[in-house]
């Protein structure tokens, strides 16, 4: 009669320890490819979401106008940028361009207004929550600064290791017209000139 093989106790540990260790280094590689698409993933996200806000507010300072009297000044306070500009939604027409940045729900608005104060448009700019909007006059009067930082998921409290560090903050100078340091000689007196025409009608 013969004798029937089995496996024994320590060679039972030692394949299930094995198995652990192989199981364990697969879950580690799956994981971490996992975690590091879904954060480069949400990185894109608020890296989409803050271009194209910035893109809108250097499309409305490119169509800013020289102004020619006290309501059509710039505003920069800590939550309003307010400007006039060619860039509304009748085309050609002076209008009042105004960014307001809500801290609280995370929001950035362009309102228009047309000079009556008649809202042409007034809507929210992103879906992705913006955490801070500021804009600074430089040196001299000369440029303005525009920084912008968007982080989508800044009030979930369970962010997990993988979503922190995912906001992007983009940052650009600009050198509108309503600062008038910046105009060539050329441009005031064409401005002028055209300030003239329009009071002799």
């Amino acid at each position: 009669m013969k004798k029937r093989r089995a496996f024994t106790l320590v060679e039972i540990m030692i394949a299930v320890v094995l198995v652990s260790v192989v199981l364990t280094v697969m879950y580690k590689l799956i994981s971490g490819t996992l975690g590091q698409m879904f954060k480069s993933s949400t990185k894109m996200t608020n890296l989409r979401a803050a271009s194209i806000i910035l893109e809108r507010i250097k499309s409305d300072v490119r169509c800013a106008v020289i102004p020619v009297d006290s309501a059509e000044q710039y505003e920069i306070t800590k939550d309003t940028f307010a400007f006039t500009s060619t860039n509304g939604a009748e085309g050609s027409d002076r209008n009042r361009v105004i960014y307001k940045y809500s801290e609280a729900d995370g929001t950035l608005r362009r309102q228009c207004k047309k000079n009556g104060g008649t809202v042409i448009n007034d809507r929210a700019l992103s879906l992705a929550k913006v955490s801070s909007f500021s804009v600074n006059v430089g040196e001299n009067n000369r440029f303005i600064t525009v920084v912008l930082e968007v982080d989508n998921e800044r009030e979930n409290q369970f962010r997990t290791f993988n979503s922190k560090g995912n906001k992007v903050q983009l940052q650009a100078v600009l050198y509108p017209r309503f600062l008038t340091e910046t105009l060539t000689d050329e441009e005031m007196f064409w401005h002028k000139t055209s300030r003239l025409g329009e009071s002799t009608e």
